[in-house]
């Protein structure tokens, strides 16, 4: 029976025990580091997001600066006329509109200032010829230059239906100083092709012999130097006295 009241005893004060501080201490340590709360991740995932746009907005910026310098090194390669090879332009062997044969070299030390059309074309030749006529006149107004400093070219697409005596009726309208050429198909095409100029004539134009057809053609004048470079090219929306004052400024220089 005493023995039964000590094992009581025993077991209420082993329910009683208390440890002290230090026991928990040694057995249940804290982790080592910081302390990492929610409001901090969210700290660090939002600075995170912010890195990487900026560094992906600065790759951005670089490489839309090295292609904006490659466009622009191209368009000064364009530009510079006096390095590398013309990328319009190139000899030429025609006939003019009196039959005499004609090549590029006979306009050395002269300006020329060439169209491509046909007699046969019903609206546009015309107007750009007229506006050729009007360029010619304001540059002999403006007394700047000598009678054959600019040379008007009228260059026929049509060679099939353009024949000598055809051209020189046709280019009298507009200007006596008007020079006509013709050639052989192959002739104009190669021409056409080295002045980078679209023209497109139906294979009946070639191939036999109809005579009811249109040719599509770019519509450009071009300014070549006394060397047979190419200086300049002017459009539609060009206006005579704005094509005169740029050739005039180009012979100025």
């Amino acid at each position: 029976m005493n023995r039964i009241l000590k094992s009581v005893k025993l077991i209420n004060r082993t329910a009683k025990f208390n440890p002290p501080k230090r026991f928990y201490s040694q057995t249940q340590q804290k982790p080592k580091g910081p302390n990492i709360s929610d409001q901090d991740l969210g700290k660090m995932s939002l600075r995170s997001a912010k890195w990487f746009l900026g560094a992906g907005l600065l790759l951005l910026g670089t490489f839309y600066g090295v292609k904006y310098n490659l466009k622009a090194k191209r368009e000064s390669e364009r530009k510079d006329d006096h390095h590398g090879k013309p990328l319009v332009g190139g000899p030429f062997s025609l006939v003019d509109h009196t039959g005499k044969p004609v090549t590029d070299l006979d306009f050395r030390g002269k300006y020329m200032l060439i169209y491509f059309g046909y007699t046969f074309c019903p609206d546009i030749c015309p107007e750009e010829l007229d506006k050729m006529a009007d360029i010619v006149n304001g540059l002999e107004k403006k007394k700047q230059i000598t009678e054959d400093t600019v040379v008007p070219i009228f260059v026929s697409c049509d060679p099939k239906r353009d024949s000598v005596e055809s051209i020189a009726e046709y280019v009298k309208e507009f200007h006596p100083k008007f020079i006509g050429l013709t050639g052989t198909f192959k002739q104009i095409k190669a021409m056409a092709k080295a002045y980078r100029l679209y023209f497109s004539a139906p294979p009946r134009a070639v191939d036999d012999d109809e005579t009811d057809y249109l040719v599509d053609h770019s519509i450009f004048f071009y300014l070549m130097g006394p060397n047979g470079e190419y200086i300049a090219h002017y459009g539609r929306n060009d206006t005579a006295e704005q094509v005169r004052d740029k050739i005039i400024e180009h012979i100025n220089k």
